[in-house]
């Protein structure tokens, strides 16, 4: 999703909007997602509550010779998160959601199928790669026509 028009034009003029970054952190392993904001006061958004929980995003680049990615900086000093995602075994999705303050329930910017990749924790921080699935690496055709698949050739 691209960045809207409105918020490219005002996006730090208007320092009570400023934007707020809504982290979802989702896989089978966890009872549910995580979601956190980088505010000082819990947000609801869209009818779901994200828990003020300090960290730093680098949002997805756009380069051109390889895939989008991110980096996340999150704190782990009361070590929930830790814990959370070194309980699972395989990288968890992550959406990341962009609002305003006034309006967190008009999106303004959304980054959906990201990977949470090359975790690395100390005491005070957890750190992450962000990336979206790599398709290029996908074999295509997926199948292959054989006459075991198709029997009609022979």
């Amino acid at each position: 999703m691209d960045i809207s028009d409105a918020l490219k034009q005002d996006a730090w003029q208007n320092e009570s909007d400023l934007p707020l970054i809504l982290l979802t952190i989702s896989h089978s392993s966890l009872s549910e997602d995580i979601r956190v904001v980088n505010n000082k006061v819990a947000v609801t958004s869209n009818g779901l509550e994200y828990i003020a929980f300090p960290f730093d995003i680098r949002l997805p680049d756009s380069k051109e010779d390889s895939q989008p990615s991110a980096k996340l900086t999150i704190c782990n000093v009361s070590r929930e998160i830790g814990f959370a995602i070194r309980s699972i075994s395989t990288p968890p999705s992550v959406m990341i959601t962009v609002v305003r303050q006034d309006t967190p329930n008009i999106v303004e910017a959304q980054f959906v199928g990201m990977r949470l990749n090359n975790v690395k924790y100390n005491m005070m921080t957890v750190t992450a790669d962000l990336e979206f699935e790599d398709l290029t690496r996908e074999e295509f055709p997926s199948l292959k026509f054989s006459p075991s698949i198709f029997k009609g050739i022979l």
